[in-house]
């Protein structure tokens, strides 16, 4: 029996041109947008990392430590008590050269 038209397997030379013009519109633009998304979680990425930078020069990070060590609530009295230590603990290190 001869493969007819309609029953005959059509050869796709050209499958880019198969998908529908939406379809070839969204594989057009998933590249730049994977790209772009994956700038987008770099640029987070290092805006954390400069925010826990900046909150260990300015000493928020061992702020929350001492508070966590000493199951204290944040407050202006907990701070005094920090800043106390923290510079008791400066003046005992011993300086070089």
């Amino acid at each position: 029996m001869k493969p007819t038209a309609a029953t005959a397997p059509s050869p796709v030379c050209h499958p880019e041109r198969s998908a529908s013009p939406a379809k070839r519109a969204m594989r057009a633009v998933e590249g730049p947008l994977l790209s772009v998304r994956g700038l987008w979680e770099r640029v987070n990425g290092v805006r954390k990392l400069l925010a826990a930078v900046l909150r260990e020069i300015f000493d928020e990070s061992a702020y929350e430590r001492f508070l966590v060590r000493r199951q204290l609530a944040p407050s202006p009295g907990a701070y005094a008590t920090f800043c106390r230590d923290h510079e008791q603990t400066k003046a005992r290190r011993p300086r070089c050269c």
